[in-house]
């Protein structure tokens, strides 16, 4: 009976923020210099708070399609900090009529000059229904044999990496008169304060390098705001505005100013979050504890509340939502067994995007096990991890980690399938959640594979199984040796066979060298496949070679082919990827170690029949 109360309780707000008296717009032919207007926004707690706006100028075709309205700005605490970080999409009025959204500043100025983002222009490009683009996704590199893990660092803060949309004034056509300073300078988006909480404070230092470089403000939080953003009042014109990216044990929110709310749709920012179009971004009430001066750019110190609704649009002009439903995200829980022999366990959830997933993943994941053992120095990390999809096999992936920053490693195998499923060309993929299994040690677990060997010689029969001796020399000097039953298959042909005994990454290089070309998965069960069949580090691997005429298509092995087949396969006509090869794999093997493996071995075999 009390959620029911709830819900019709929640239900009453959302239909009275939606029957809000309707707003008269100001167009922007009617915008003229000399106007005196005023603009709200929160300074400090949930108050909305009024500022005086005089128009200096209307900057037309700053970009297709676009203008901006310049202004200065004062009263409340802006003559000290200027235009604050936090205060994109501050709602402007005139004569009680909005014109838009406060959303640019001039770098380094000694004035409160902002542009102003007309309405008409955010409400016109937020309305538009159109396909996710291309450029969004997260572009994870393939490797000649399959998808690579773990996910290099630096090739995530690439994959986010963008310019910050700028707007230059001097090509624009102005009307009224620009303030000799600012001709032929260029209008910046105000940075969005991005609030890590939960986090660990190293992860945070890798983090803020990227989202800087987005045009972000990264700051770290004190952890959830408790009561301040239990009891904030309903979304409004003017009030703060919280866009979620992660939520539960660690939250990341970015936070801005609501613009304007017709019918229950929510329009905010003036400018882009990231441009992503289509989107499904959880909606928050947020709480301004202060404001921070600063002589760089000053920002609000923010805390996201509950959720209200859904980002559904991010355009170069705003963002916009709906009050009421609020999207579906990924659930993460992360059990983690410390080198201290502690159990702990994290609960949190990830806003479901095709780009910000993986980082996403990869940063909470990192700040979990670096906030919980060291991230530089002797340590062995193993990770088992598994995603959960809707109608597909789960996707696994389990390796060790050790030496070199393992925790930032394990990290990053565990992004590698969420980039590459989410980012995939064949069809829309549903994560039901994720669950990662962590355990650390102290210690340094590698060994090399110091020598293989038979332990019989001179021919052997098909259908036969040979021990296989393996030595391997551990961190500390030890030998461990340890036996692979070679079997031999019973229809192998006579003659000389190769035997491989490699790490997991020689075994990969060697298949590289045979496809000669980036792997390309057909489908998405072909994708699947490829990633669960992710090489280990703590595994040595056997394999049996024999020459033979065959080929790679589509990036599966087809063996043994009679030479009429890899004839047609050549042809130019089939239009697919075709790589001969000239060797056939008869027996595979791979034996888990405690040691992450380095070294290879090769040796030869006779089978006669």
């Amino acid at each position: 009976m009390r959620m029911t109360m709830l819900t019709v309780v929640s239900a009453l707000a959302f239909a009275t923020a939606a029957k809000a008296a309707p707003v008269a717009i100001l167009p922007l032919e009617d915008v003229r210099p000399g106007m005196v207007g005023v603009g709200k926004t929160v300074f400090e707690g949930s108050r909305i708070d009024d500022f005086r706006v005089e128009i200096i100028g209307v900057l037309e075709n700053v970009s297709p399609r676009q203008s901006m309205i310049l202004a200065r700005l004062t009263g409340g605490p802006l003559a000290n900090t200027g235009v604050i970080a936090g205060m994109s999409g501050s709602p402007v009025y005139i004569d009680g009529k909005l014109v838009g959204a406060v959303a640019y500043g001039f770098p380094f100025s000694k004035e409160t000059i902002a542009g102003i983002t007309p309405i008409g222009e955010m409400i016109d490009a937020t309305s538009a229904v159109t396909p996710r683009a291309a450029s969004a996704k997260f572009a994870a590199p393939m490797g000649a044999s399959g998808p690579k893990a773990p996910l290099d660092a630096q090739a995530m803060m690439a994959a986010l990496r963008r310019p910050v949309p700028a707007l230059s004034a001097a090509s624009a056509t102005i009307r009224g008169e620009m303030p000799p300073q600012l001709v032929g300078q260029s209008l910046a988006p105000l940075s969005l304060p991005l609030v890590f909480s939960g986090f660990d404070p190293s992860t945070f230092e890798w983090a803020r390098g990227v989202f800087s470089a987005m045009g972000f403000s990264p700051v770290m939080g004190t952890g959830k705001g408790g009561a301040l953003t239990r009891d904030l009042p309903d979304l409004e014109p003017g009030g703060a505005v919280g866009l979620s990216l992660i939520e539960g044990d660690m939250d990341l929110s970015a936070t801005g100013t609501i613009t304007h709310i017709d019918d229950g749709r929510v329009y905010a920012f003036g400018h882009p979050f990231y441009n992503l179009g289509p989107t499904q971004f959880p909606m928050k009430k947020a709480h301004v504890y202060s404001v921070f001066p600063s002589l760089y750019q000053s920002w609000k110190i923010s805390s996201a509340g509950d959720a209200v609704g859904t980002i559904d649009q991010d355009r170069v002009t705003a963002i916009a939502g709906r009050l009421g439903r609020t999207p579906r995200m990924i659930p993460v829980t992360v059990n983690l067994r410390t080198s201290r022999g502690q159990e702990r366990k994290f609960a949190f959830r990830m806003v479901d995007d095709e780009l910000f997933t993986p980082v996403l993943a990869y940063v909470a994941l990192a700040s979990v096990l670096q906030s919980n053992e060291r991230a530089f120095g002797t340590s062995t990390v193993r990770v088992d991890a598994r995603l959960s999809l809707t109608g597909k096999p789960d996707v696994r992936v389990v390796d060790l980690f050790t030496e070199e920053q393992p925790a930032m490693q394990a990290a990053a195998l565990v992004a590698a399938p969420l980039a590459y499923l989410m980012a995939n060309d064949f069809e829309r993929v549903s994560v039901d959640g994720l669950a990662v299994d962590v355990s650390s040690d102290e210690t340094i677990q590698t060994a090399t594979l110091e020598r293989a060997w038979l332990e019989r010689s001179g021919p052997v029969r098909p259908g036969a199984t040979v021990p296989l001796k393996v030595l391997l020399r551990t961190y500390r000097g030890d030998a461990v040796t340890q036996t692979i039953p070679v079997a031999i298959p019973a229809a192998a042909p006579g003659g000389t066979y190769t035997l491989l005994v490699s790490d997991g990454h020689a075994l990969t290089a060697l298949e590289q060298r045979e496809m000669r070309q980036p792997f390309a998965p057909r489908d998405l069960d072909q994708l699947i496949r490829s990633i669960n069949a992710l090489r280990h580090n703590n595994h040595v691997y056997a394999r049996l070679l024999r020459s033979d005429e065959g080929a790679i298509v589509r990036g599966e092995y087809l063996q043994s082919l009679p030479p009429s087949v890899l004839s047609v396969l050549g042809g130019a006509e089939q239009g697919v990827s075709v790589v001969p090869i000239r060797t056939a794999a008869v027996w595979d093997f791979e034996m888990p170690t405690d040691y992450a493996v380095r070294g290879a071995r090769v040796l030869t075999l006779a089978v006669e029949r």
